[in-house]
């Protein structure tokens, strides 16, 4: 549950579109120190499946 509500945060910072009373809160509720590492797995996940679709449509498209 903890490692999902990182993800969340974590979410919505890449999208920068919250407010700054519920960013508190949720920081309150987790651990600081493994938000970097959730960020960078995320980051990275996004840019696999960004990839990954980059290569199928240049595949399909050859």
């Amino acid at each position: 549950m903890n490692l999902l509500k990182m993800m969340r945060i974590v979410g919505w910072s890449f999208f920068g579109v919250r407010k700054r009373a519920s960013h508190q809160a949720d920081i309150a509720a987790v651990k600081p120190s493994l938000l970097p590492l959730v960020a960078v797995v995320l980051a990275g996940g996004f840019g696999a499946v960004l990839f990954t679709l980059a290569r199928l449509a240049t595949t399909i498209a050859h």
